[in-house]
């Protein structure tokens, strides 16, 4: 008696594995789209364009193309 319930519970064991598995296989990939991130992106970074320069030094601003001492640009997620 012992032994059959094991055996049906092992059984019982195995069909759920194999149910589960192609559940999980069978749900769609949830890739993200560019354009997802691109809005992504322009919603973190709110009504300001770009970044910050600061100060007077040799180093170019990328987004004013004048001569600073530092500057900085915000995270982005597409590069």
């Amino acid at each position: 008696m012992k032994n059959r319930i094991k055996k049906n519970l092992v059984i019982v064991l195995i069909v759920v594995a194999i149910v589960s598995g192609y559940i999980v296989k069978s749900q769609p990939s949830l890739e993200v789209s560019p354009l997802f991130l691109e809005n992504v992106e322009a919603l973190a970074r709110g009504e300001s364009e770009g970044g910050y320069c600061f100060g007077i030094g040799t180093v170019d601003c990328p987004f004013n193309h004048t001569k600073v001492d530092t500057y900085y640009a915000p995270y982005s997620l597409l590069y």
